[in-house]
């Protein structure tokens, strides 16, 4: 009797650790198993997406003039391979290809036909869209670089594009409609049954403050998540039976709560958890994150994809399309969207090559362009933690611009300072010719100069958000720039990238990182030595990106007194033609250092203290990681930019050009920037749709039954040595 109700209970409990599928199998519950008549036919619509081209179209580093490494390889001229194979293999009249933004900006292909030969004028068409327009795309989406040449050229690549260009955040000021188009319907062929794609486009709202000079007054920004809010319901109303989301956005930082009154930068997670949405397509912050599951409060779930930036990859999705709804039906099915890589034995398509071969050709001549010649070889390999000739080069190129500029104005007896950003480790004027590539190099992004009227106070206040991105380190101890650098932003959680640092010039300061963050900054004082007090006032030479907020400085309220919108980047090639000869004894001044002890007011320590160690101030002596954070600027924000960035920790902090070249990113203030790939999904998130854990083959049904039966006989055994011992 024992035996029996022992092994009725193992039953039970086989059952319920097998689930209904076995419990069918062995005709328990059979009456409520759906019959193959009750299942709906479903067939596969594909999405295709790319995001953060930054202009390349091929596999060629016009910095470095030659192709990306091997194992490195990137463009779309490999994406357009890994697509043409997918139409290929599922028939082109299912998938549906999308581009998630920040295309028209990020290398000196987009630079040149942006700026050099601009397509608003020359009447060229833009490789950017040529490549896109014989891709066949079925829309794209904004990011935050499509503004940084201003509405004129945005207006004209979308003129000049064969698919709709969408911005449903993006509204006129004089009437208040939206600016681009909001969405599109595209249809689309699944096993005979026409299946129409709602594709809704949004964009960080952070291009107000990176792009202020080129948008204030025209266009302004609204909140991401409510205008999904608004869209969706209104594309399932005019048919949509599929929801994809272009979102030029990173994914929410942990910790933050949505608040649609702050217009946030990064928020695609709150805009997913918008109800309808199937699949949404991330971007900005320059992370490779193919495939996340968000369950929302309904217990439904959406995908968000996030592909590898600079057409490192291609984010593939089979979408299951239930037959009879036309909607999509994962079932038990985990929804997963796939990395299409483009490196390794991918080769590039002829066909795109092809294509803009000419445009190419002229941007390498472009850049190969001599504009001078260099004493000796400067780098910028230590600039992100030393003070170097490289980084006092641009430094003194806008002090003499902006000083310039002020001649005869009520600002032209203030002391102009100048502060610059270590954007490359990479960089590097080789001692002889120097050309355009090689300033380029340095300078990745398009920014302009300004100058901002600024106190003692606020300068101290400046210089110590700065020393934020070093780490803490023991008082006295020998300072290790490849592990003390980079220290994590206790907002967006990631690491601050190298172009979230800024190093100033004209003015003296130490940056003593045994201190905590907002009392490293000492012994500041002016150029001649004076004590700078909290009244004494400067003009500081600034990018449009930092002046505008870009990674978070508090710039907030510094009256501007100089902008003539003078590109940075062509400034520097303009003294580098008139001087022709670049000599660092011309600029370079070792004004700032890093150390881990206090040092005495007055510079150097006295020669009287030669009993103490040489390296009691503790300053670097560490060799640079070559391989060190090279970031979008995120936008990224900055970027990531990388936010930062841009943005973010943007990455479109300025996330992109080497922005890894985006502002912002995005978040250039979070990346940014930047070149950080990203992880898989959490599992609790991406199981918790309900039902993911049941089997779903032959074989899980069959080694659920197994395991069954394997517990029952365990029982059995059990039952049957306690009773031999009990006799």
């Amino acid at each position: 009797m024992r035996l029996r109700t022992l092994t009725s209970s193992l039953l039970a409990l086989a059952l319920v650790i097998t689930g209904p599928a076995a419990a069918s199998a062995t005709g328990l519950g059979s009456a409520h198993a759906p019959t193959d008549s009750q299942v709906a036919e479903t067939g596969e619509l594909t999405l295709l997406a790319t995001t953060d081209v930054h202009g390349h179209v091929l596999n060629w580093d016009y910095f470095a003039n030659k192709p990306y490494p091997a194992g490195e390889e990137l463009g779309m001229s490999r994406a357009s391979t890994l697509i043409k194979g997918v139409r290929e293999d599922k028939g082109a009249e299912s998938v549906l290809l999308v581009d998630n933004g920040d295309t028209i900006q990020g290398n000196p292909l987009a630079y040149y036909y942006a700026k050099q030969e601009p397509i608003t004028t020359s009447g060229q068409t833009h490789p950017l869209a040529k490549t896109y327009n014989h891709l066949g795309y079925d829309a794209q989406v904004v990011g935050n670089h499509e503004f940084n040449y201003g509405l004129d050229l945005l207006a004209t690549y979308s003129d000049q594009v064969d698919f709709p260009l969408l911005g449903a955040n993006v509204i006129d000021d004089a009437d208040g409609q939206t600016h681009l188009d909001p969405y599109a319907l595209v249809d689309k062929q699944v096993d005979g049954e026409t299946i129409t794609v709602g594709v809704l486009g949004v964009t960080t709202p952070g291009s107000r403050i990176w792009d202020k000079n080129n948008l204030s007054g025209k266009v302004h920004f609204d909140d991401p998540v409510e205008t999904a809010q608004k869209y969706v319901p209104e594309m399932k109303q005019k048919g949509a039976d599929v929801i994809v989301v272009l979102s030029h956005s990173g994914k929410d930082p942990k910790g933050q709560n949505w608040d649609p009154d702050r217009l946030q930068e990064n928020v695609s997670t709150s805009v997913a958890q918008v109800p309808g949405i199937d699949v949404l397509v991330a971007g900005h912050t320059h992370q490779n994150e193919p495939s996340q599951v968000v369950t929302r409060d309904d217990g439904s779930q959406v995908l968000i994809t996030q592909p590898n930036y600079w057409a490192r990859s291609v984010s593939e999705v089979g979408l299951p399309i239930n037959l009879d709804t036309h909607h999509v039906d994962w079932g038990e099915a985990e929804p997963h969207a796939d990395a299409l890589a483009a490196q390794g034995e991918v080769t590039e398509d002829q066909e795109i090559k092809d294509l803009v071969e000419e445009q190419h050709r002229t941007t390498i001549d472009y850049v190969n362009t001599k504009i001078g010649s260099v004493t000796e070889t400067l780098s910028a390999k230590t600039s992100y933690y030393e003070d170097t000739a490289i980084l006092d080069f641009i430094s003194h190129v806008q002090t003499e611009t902006v000083e310039e500029g002020l001649k005869g104005t009520d600002y032209d007896d203030l002391p102009v300072i100048s502060q610059a950003s270590p954007f490359s480790r990479t960089a590097e004027f080789p001692a002889g010719d120097i050309t355009i590539r090689d300033v380029a190099g340095l300078y990745v992004y398009d920014n302009t100069l300004a100058g901002v009227e600024i106190n003692g106070a606020q300068l101290r206040d400046y210089l110590e958000y700065s020393a934020r991105y070093f780490k803490q380190t023991e008082e006295g101890a020998e300072f290790d720039p490849v592990d003390g650098t980079n220290a994590i932003d206790e907002v967006s959680e990631s690491p601050i990238p190298d172009y979230n640092y800024d190093a100033l010039a004209g003015i003296d300061y130490d940056i003593n990182v045994s201190k905590p963050i907002g009392e490293r900054i000492e012994n500041l004082k002016q150029a001649d030595g004076s004590e700078i007090g909290d009244t004494d006032r400067f003009i500081l030479a600034i990018n449009n990106y930092r002046q505008s907020g870009g990674g978070g400085y508090p710039v907030d309220g510094l009256k501007e007194v100089y902008n003539e919108q003078v590109e940075v980047r062509q400034a520097l090639i303009d003294w580098a033609e008139e001087k022709q000869i670049v000599d660092p004894a011309d600029f370079f001044d070792e004004n700032w250092q890093v150390v881990t002890s206090s040092r005495s007011p007055g510079g150097d320590d006295d020669d009287s203290t030669d009993s103490e160690d040489s390296d009691s101030s503790g300053e670097v002596t560490a060799e640079a990681d070559s391989n060190g954070s090279d970031g979008a600027e995120s936008d990224a924000g900055a970027t990531s930019d990388s936010s930062g960035s841009g943005s973010s920790g943007s990455a479109d902090g300025e996330d992109n050009a080497g922005e890894a070249t985006s502002e912002n990113d995005d978040s250039a203030n979070s990346a940014s920037d930047g070149n950080a790939e990203g992880g898989e999904a959490d599992d609790s998130a991406a199981g918790a749709g309900g039902g993911a854990d049941l089997p779903r083959t032959g074989l899980e049904l069959a080694a659920s039954i197994g395991i069954a039966a394997a517990i029952i006989a365990l029982g059995t055994a059990l039952v049957y040595f306690s009773r031999r011992r009990r006799r």
